[in-house]
């Protein structure tokens, strides 16, 4: 099963490097937040070295994991279109979680690899002006506990999004869904939000425990059941959470993808 996942991630990264949107979606936003990390004042401002590093990783995982989500909208629609592949793929002695895990992982580790790096470019950059190690060590925490989930949960909610309607119009109602979700809190939108509670995958709750983010980034501002206080336990619940909801969108994706399919042939 090991053998079977390593190859459907190399296939599946080799893929989406190949493709100009992946790069055309996700390096110009990696860059608009690097340019914005260094000259805001809702970062710069901060005395603590690892409270910049935390507030730059929300910018990251506003924009960045957007256009993951953005890039790789159409990707289960092209292995839909393409002839012969999913058969192909289903031919071969491999688990079926090994394949589905591939094809999600592939193309999403290959589009956060230039996000990664141009972050802990910037937090090796505020540690070595520091002289200390914290805002990198506070980097690390955040690309794994929040930016990677929200990533995942882009990824497989756009790819859903893109086998129900246009990729064109997938990618629109994405960017509506997910400012919705991380940037509409109670006292901005009209309607319920869940901005603020432990299932937005800005993942404020990680960032604000373990990555030293400024506290307003969890609850924003709101109460009740959904916006508990941060600790320990609630940033692990909003990790699993979000976690959780990537892998039903991922499932659910692949189930419409093989209804479809099935209905074709």
């Amino acid at each position: 099963m090991m053998g079977a996942l390593l190859w459907t991630l190399r296939y599946e990264a080799l893929m989406a490097a190949r493709r100009k949107v992946v790069w055309g979606a996700v390096v110009p936003l990696a860059l608009l937040s690097l340019l914005l990390a260094v000259s805001s004042p809702a970062i710069i401002g901060h005395a603590d070295a690892t409270a910049r590093t935390g507030a730059a990783a929300v910018l990251v995982n506003t924009l960045c994991t957007l256009g993951v989500g953005i890039a790789l909208a159409d990707r289960l629609r092209r292995a839909l279109e393409t002839s012969g592949l999913p058969e192909l793929l289903t031919a071969t002695p491999a688990a079926a979680t090994a394949r589905t895990a591939g094809t999600l992982a592939g193309p999403l580790l290959t589009a956060l690899a230039p996000v990664a790096a141009l972050f802990l470019l910037y937090a090796g950059a505020v540690a070595a002006t520091d002289g200390s190690p914290a805002p990198l060590g506070s980097a690390v925490l955040a690309l794994l506990t929040a930016v990677l989930p929200a990533a995942a949960l882009a990824t497989a909610l756009g790819g859903l999004l893109g086998l129900l309607m246009p990729v064109a119009v997938a990618r629109a109602v994405l960017v509506v869904i997910w400012l919705w979700a991380c940037h509409f809190p109670p006292s901005f939108s009209p309607v319920p939000t869940v901005t603020g509670t432990v299932l937005s995958p800005l993942g404020g709750y990680p960032l604000v425990a373990w990555a030293h983010a400024p506290t307003v980034w969890a609850t924003r501002e709101g109460s009740g059941a959904l916006r508990p206080a941060v600790s320990d336990s609630t940033a692990l619940l909003n990790l699993a959470l979000v976690l959780a909801t990537a892998l039903a969108c991922h499932a659910l994706g692949h189930l419409v993808a093989r209804i479809r399919r099935h209905g074709a042939s």
